[in-house]
């Protein structure tokens, strides 16, 4: 009875993933749900038989969608997967355990990136450049644009590009930190449900970034921001990815405490997320939510330790 129970559960879990694999091939964002489910069924039933139902799914997307797909699934996933089973089964701290899968998370990133060749020198080149402004060109061609707009329109996508380029340091490691906690405090709230507790970020409104980790950001930003002319052009880009991590993190701080201020209202959760969604969309609300942090982390409003 127990193993015909184990085998349904992990069906369960192929099935699960594998809805999520053919709907976050059109909606990526959906992939965000996909390791939880692993690690959950890993810290019940071992990581043996997860990492093999694993297999059997990177599998599956390889025949249905191509081999790069799956490469990518499994590259991205796997040692995630693998990390947070050993971390929660061997009991870590919290910090811990969300430091390290947040460093393998960006790791498996910068991996899978240069095994597909892609490096600073492809990423910066002035082919990879027009092939991007070419697409814009093309696209602003085919709306009927003038040729003055169609110009304007391909230096404003080079533009653009290059910004992104200087922050992308940044949005990888904020990535891989909302990929670790998304991750982790589903994978704790889910175990909760089914009777196994472990150690679990807090909820998010009871979610507080250490003021020590502010402080010691705003001191590096202002020493190399001072100091920029003897550093050379490399502190500016490293001050530009450390203001978006400052950034990131006292929004973080204001959403948990807007959470917090509607939990204690009594306003139901479904427009709580409604209203978050319109803070991650709408950039004057984005604003609004990192000044009510940094105010949280002068005043502490919550009275969190």
């Amino acid at each position: 009875m127990n193993k015909e129970t184990n085998f349904m559960e992990l069906f369960k879990l192929f099935t699960r993933s594998m809805l999520i694999s053919f709907v976050g091939m059109i909606f990526p964002f959906i992939y965000i749900f996909f390791p939880s489910m692993f690690v959950v069924e890993a810290v019940k039933k071992g990581i043996i038989q997860v990492m093999a139902t694993l297999i059997l799914v990177v599998a599956l997307i390889g025949m249905v969608f191509g081999p790069l797909n799956a490469i990518i699934v499994f590259t991205i996933f796997g040692p995630l997967i693998l990390i947070f089973h050993y971390m929660i089964t061997t009991n870590k701290s919290i910090s811990q355990t969300f430091m390290a899968t947040s460093v393998i998370f960006f790791i498996s990133i910068i991996v899978l990136m240069l095994a597909f060749g892609i490096d600073s020198n492809v990423l910066n080149s002035q082919e990879t450049i027009n092939s991007i402004t070419s697409f814009y060109g093309k696209i602003a061609s085919d709306a009927g644009m003038s040729e003055t707009d169609i110009m304007a329109f391909r230096q404003t996508a080079e533009y653009f590009y290059k910004r992104f380029l200087q922050i992308m340091p940044s949005v990888m490691i904020i990535t891989s930190v909302v990929m670790s906690y998304f991750t982790y405090t589903i994978v704790g709230r889910t175990l909760l449900a089914s009777g196994k507790f472990i150690k679990q970020p807090s909820s998010l409104e009871f979610l507080k970034i250490p003021r020590e980790i502010i402080i010691l950001s705003i001191v590096t930003f202002a020493i190399t921001y001072f100091l920029g002319d003897t550093l050379g052009e490399w502190a500016q880009v490293f001050n530009i990815n450390l203001l978006n991590i400052i950034y990131f993190l006292l929004f973080s701080n204001g959403i948990g405490l807007l959470k917090f201020l509607m939990t204690r209202h009594g306003i139901k959760r479904f427009l709580q997320f409604v209203f978050i969604g319109l803070c991650l969309a709408i950039s004057s609300l984005q604003l609004l939510v990192i000044v009510l942090g940094g105010l949280d982390e002068l005043f502490n409003f919550r009275k969190i330790n």
